[in-house]
């Protein structure tokens, strides 16, 4: 029996090729699909607000007294979650107990964290946010992966660290 050698060169150029011009969808062609997709809500809602550097809606609702929290002061907060079409996914006040956690420890999703830290004591704002300050890849619950997702945030109370 006889065994041809192959010059895999030509073989591994064609498969080159080939994966080149299949559509790749990278983390950066993600964001900006989840930043416009944002802005189309915004405008299909009338909501003229600029969004943060890091991409976050925040949309104030009613004001509160006193100073914001900061990294490390546990919070207590109510929030409801939802999609953009109106369904709600999960919310505290159904639990009738307030989330409380310490800020900082990475408890929370990002854009929530982000949000409390520009709030103070008894106010409360809608914020949106884009998958990568929500739970990015990762499934929660019914949330799946890559959703750009709503809260109300209404921070009850905060702490101060004992730093």
């Amino acid at each position: 029996m006889k065994i041809r050698s192959i010059n895999i060169i030509p073989v591994l150029s064609l498969m080159f090729l080939f994966f080149s011009s299949c559509s790749v969808q990278t983390i950066a062609t993600m964001k900006l699909d989840a930043d416009n997709k944002i802005k189309t809500y915004m405008t299909e809602n009338d909501i003229d607000v600029t969004p943060n550097q890091s991409g976050l809606v925040y949309i104030p609702i009613r004001e509160g007294n006193g100073a914001s929290p900061q990294i490390g002061d546990k919070v207590a907060f109510h929030y409801t979650g939802y999609y953009f079409d109106g369904v709600v996914f999960d919310s505290s006040y159904d639990r009738a107990v307030p989330l409380i956690v310490q800020l900082g420890n990475d408890m929370i999703i990002k854009g929530m964290e982000e949000s409390l830290l520009m709030m103070n004591k008894g106010s409360k704002a809608k914020v949106i946010l884009p998958f990568y300050l929500a739970y990015n890849d990762m499934e929660k619950a019914s949330v799946p992966p890559y959703s750009n997702l709503i809260f109300e945030i209404e921070l009850l109370d905060f702490t101060k660290s004992q730093k």
